[in-house]
């Protein structure tokens, strides 16, 4: 026999199919309570799983395809099967970014961490597209914009109504709202938004409609001289918004077509004979 003791191989049980369960998810309260799909797995290891969705399976609307929203496993019920979630981000899909960038355009982009009112942070990536190319000093200026703008959201606002603001928009209208009187924009998003800390016993409490109303915030621009919109910037951009008039066809009773007299009329028929 060799001198080396022979180790022996530890047989691992293998899980079969049959020994899984099936879990259904649901949103957090600030979706209100939507059931978000279905996972497999053992009880103790379904928790800290993410899924990812689109918001247009929860709103059943089609302007919100594009957008992706992740959520985690934080509590399981063994007796119903079910899975309470938690909100940890969201994300627009690659190629409607892409779509917002055109030639000739900037893309002003900033990321900032925002603390809201009960505790919690986000990290949120905001990007502005303007019509045409944006000098160095405007695109500073929308920069600012954005940073106080989101700044006075979270200080007076709890995470929930973050939530709706961030997701459904109402962050990005505001921040055109203001940063369109430095440069035109053609656009303003938050593509991307990721949760950074949570406080001790942090729950959703409320849930926030679409439709929920923000305060307009108002934001003091100290414009410098070289930020402002020169004047052939202005013609620019109205040449643009104006629209091209539609041809219209004209009918042929319509059209000037000069009278043939009757002379030459027969001078045509002698000539084709």
């Amino acid at each position: 026999m060799s001198q080396k003791a022979r180790k022996k191989r530890v047989r691992v049980k293998k899980v079969s199919f049959k020994d899984k369960s099936w879990f259904a998810l649901k949103a957090p309260k600030s979706f209100n309570f939507k059931e978000i799909g279905e996972i497999m797995g053992f009880e103790n290891n379904v928790i800290g799983r993410t899924i990812e969705i689109l918001l247009y399976d929860i709103t059943n609307s089609f302007s919100d395809i594009n957008l992706k929203i992740k959520f985690k496993v934080i509590d399981v019920n063994a007796e119903t099967n079910n899975c309470n979630t938690m909100f940890i981000g969201h994300v627009f899909t690659n190629d409607f970014v892409r779509s917002l960038i055109e030639r000739g355009s900037s893309k002003i982009q900033i990321i900032l961490n925002i603390p809201t009112k009960d505790g919690y942070v986000y990290r949120l990536t905001t990007i502005c597209t303007t019509i045409k190319r944006a000098r160095s000093s405007q695109q500073i200026l929308i920069r600012k914009i954005i940073r106080e703008i989101l700044n006075e959201f979270g200080k007076s606002v709890d995470h929930e109504k973050f939530i709706s603001g961030m997701v459904y928009g109402e962050f990005s209208k505001q921040i055109q709202r203001v940063a369109k009187t430095v440069y035109p924009l053609s656009n303003s998003s938050i593509i991307k938004s990721k949760l950074v800390s949570i406080p001790e016993g942090g729950v959703d409490h409320v849930y926030i409609s679409k439709d929920e109303d923000f305060e307009i915030v108002e934001v003091d621009v100290k414009r410098s001289r070289k930020s402002e919109i020169k004047r052939s910037e202005r013609i620019n951009v109205r040449k643009l918004a104006q629209t091209k008039p539609t041809p219209q066809k004209k009918e042929i009773s319509d059209l000037n077509v000069p009278d043939i007299s009757e002379e030459e009329e027969e001078e045509e028929e002698e000539n084709t004979e």
